[in-house]
């Protein structure tokens, strides 16, 4: 049975969809990033602060396979991209009426199961013990990049991983909006799919998480798209929450 939960417009959104045209088309956008910025990356950094104060693990998923898998340092720069993905529903949602429905639903939720997530992290905290080998390794050029992420981000917040879950879902719901848009948007999304895939095996190859991180990610992510979020997508434009919208 689909769930419902952030399937209807939330009352927050009433100006910001009334004036979504205005600033040049960027009004929406602007505000879904800000809602990405206060709710999942502050909300990210207390948990994350919060876990390395109190330096409790619940269990240790590492795995041999985990030692296996060597150091890249260059993958460092897909791990950093996930930071392009927070924007991109946003912008690209903005194509027509239909998408800027979908665009508030999809961040609603997003928001949602972020917020579940976390619940994760707090109840059943992992520390991702991994950082030795990075720090055995040469890094070259990339150092200072393992350093600034280093100097920001502590060794928790591991599964099921967020870089996975949340970079997943805008692809799919960019991949849903422009999959008919032509040969060169056809190309376009490929190219997201394979950089995606790079920050995918990126999380590992940096040592950021364990293989469970992703493998818990990827599954969490597919489950969410397909009981929660397409549906939810395909039911805004049911008259019911179409007159929510326009009531905003």
């Amino acid at each position: 049975m689909p769930i419902r939960w952030g399937s209807k417009p939330w009352k927050l959104w009433s100006s910001h969809w009334q004036n979504r045209h205005t600033f040049k088309g960027l009004r929406l956008p602007l505000a879904l990033l800000a809602m990405v910025f206060l709710g999942l990356g502050l909300g990210y950094l207390a948990i994350n602060y919060f876990s390395e104060w109190r330096n409790w693990t619940a269990f240790d998923p590492e795995t041999r396979f985990d030692s296996m898998i060597p150091v890249i340092p260059w993958m460092i720069l897909p791990y950093y991209t996930l930071y392009f993905y927070y924007p991109m529903a946003g912008l690209l949602g903005m194509k027509n009426d239909k998408t800027q429905r979908e665009v508030i639903i999809f961040h609603q939720i997003l928001l949602i199961l972020t917020m579940m997530i976390f619940a994760i992290f707090l109840i059943l905290p992992a520390e991702v013990d991994l950082r030795d080998s990075v720090l055995d390794t040469d890094l070259g050029i990339w150092h200072t990049w393992f350093e600034l992420l280093y100097g920001v981000d502590n060794p928790w917040n591991a599964w099921p991983s967020l870089h996975i879950v949340q970079s997943m879902l805008v692809v799919l719901i960019v991949h849903r909006w422009h999959s008919n848009d032509g040969r060169k948007a056809t190309m376009l999304l490929g190219a997201l799919w394979f950089a995606w895939a790079l920050l995918v095996i990126s999380i590992t190859t940096t040592k950021q998480h364990y293989v469970w991180d992703a493998i818990s990610a990827l599954i969490v992510g597919f489950l969410a798209w397909r009981y929660w979020i397409a549906p939810a997508l395909d039911r805004c434009h049911d008259q019911e929450v179409v007159e929510l919208f326009d009531r905003l």
